[in-house]
């Protein structure tokens, strides 16, 4: 037996809490006026590791991916905000936001919240590459100009600085035969059968145009050009 001092001593002024779930709620019962565990559940923020389990699952990304996401406070949101407004995959979202955006941020040791390129930015970068408006490597330029916050949009940016890709077919073909002509010792590698020097001329070419011609399509014509 316990002493009498310690025995339980109900509060008067504290009526009984009596706790339900969905299903066990009764029909007749005001919500507001009963506690519903299944209720307050759905109120609590989402845990680390039921957002990065449900990152890895929606999205199709890696493991450590949803942990750099969920580790930056704020990036899930931009993340999924980016998603939801481009034509890229999210997968495809995932490496410009780990990549290229967490740099700039860490670059100037700010937040996201800091952060002068919004989702609705990104995607739109995003959005020209998809189109192929732009090259990658244009991209990268373009956020970097998003970066100084000075009001552009991406899409003036790529006009004001005329960094739209060169479609003009004849003029690639002249800057890939200029190219070619400018390195002897290269081009003798690959038409030895070292292909993989094509690589340095794509890079040259890049170079030459400041970046505003597609790789593949300037791979091809090297291509042409020198079997």
């Amino acid at each position: 037996m316990f002493p009498k001092y310690l025995r339980f001593m109900p509060e008067p002024n504290l009526p009984p809490l009596i706790i339900y779930d969905n299903e066990t709620l009764p029909a007749n019962m005001n919500p507001q006026q009963v506690v519903n565990i299944d209720s307050i559940r759905e109120q609590l923020p989402e845990l680390p590791c039921v957002k990065r389990t449900r990152l890895v699952e929606k999205y199709g990304i890696r493991n450590e991916h949803s942990f750099t996401l969920v580790n930056e406070d704020g990036l899930v949101q931009f993340y999924e905000r980016v998603v939801e407004q481009t034509q890229a995959s999210p997968k495809k979202v995932i490496g410009w936001v780990i990549n290229d955006f967490l740099a700039l941020l860490k670059q100037d040791n700010f937040k996201v919240h800091q952060s002068p390129i919004s989702p609705t930015d990104m995607s739109e970068v995003l959005n020209l590459l998809e189109d192929r408006l732009i090259s990658s490597s244009v991209a990268k330029q373009v956020l970097v100009e998003l970066w100084k916050g000075d009001g552009k949009t991406a899409t003036q940016i790529v006009e004001l600085k005329e960094l739209g890709l060169i479609k003009d077919q004849k003029k690639l073909e002249q800057i890939c035969q200029s190219v070619i002509e400018n390195h002897p010792t290269e081009v003798s590698e690959i038409r030895q059968g070292n292909w993989k020097v094509i690589n340095k001329l794509i890079g040259q070419v890049q170079r030459a145009t400041h970046g505003r011609t597609s790789p593949s399509l300037v791979k091809s014509i090297l291509e042409k050009k020198l079997s």
